[in-house]
């Protein structure tokens, strides 16, 4: 195992999350090859070491995979209803508004709570019929509602009273 390798190891030991991670990859830079290693004889090794740890990522990220009832078949990676929020909002929206559904259902969308239901625990059955994509557009609306679209301030709301 080269110094790179050695490196990338200890800080993903560290990093939490898939998006440090890439922000891991991104500041190394192995996943890229610079031009001035195309055509060169460090070119192909680069691209072995790039592969590598694509590779190393992909084995150590989790796979949590929600599956719908069995009728439906259908399942949804957590990391892509993630994505799908995060392409709604800036990145700081974002954390809050990860913090905040990682809260109310642990990204659950099928979670349950007396009268509460999804991803963001919203008090109404039809929002329990609701894909997560769904879920996700039907409480961005709400937190635009009630909290000017911030979910910053629907977090620290959640924080100092339980709920939002």
């Amino acid at each position: 195992m080269d110094i790179w390798q050695k490196r990338l190891l200890r800080r993903m030991q560290h990093a939490q999350g898939y998006a440090q991670i890439k922000t891991i990859f991104d500041i190394i830079g192995m996943l890229g090859m610079p031009a001035s290693l195309k055509g060169s004889l460090h070119g192909k090794p680069a691209l072995a070491r790039a592969m590598f740890i694509a590779g190393l990522a992909i084995a150590l990220l989790p796979l949590q995979t929600i599956q719908t009832n069995a009728a439906e078949k259908r399942s949804y990676h957590v990391m892509n209803i993630k994505l799908y929020a995060y392409n709604k909002m800036e990145w700081k929206q974002f954390e809050c508004y990860n913090w905040l559904i990682f809260e109310e259902s642990r990204w659950n969308y099928k979670a349950r709570n007396g009268s509460h239901y999804g991803l963001g625990q919203m008090r109404s059955k039809w929002y329990a019929t609701l894909d997560p994509y769904k879920q996700i557009d039907a409480h961005i609306r709400y937190l635009e509602k009630r909290y000017d679209g911030c979910p910053c301030k629907a977090y620290q709301h959640w924080k100092d009273k339980g709920w939002h």
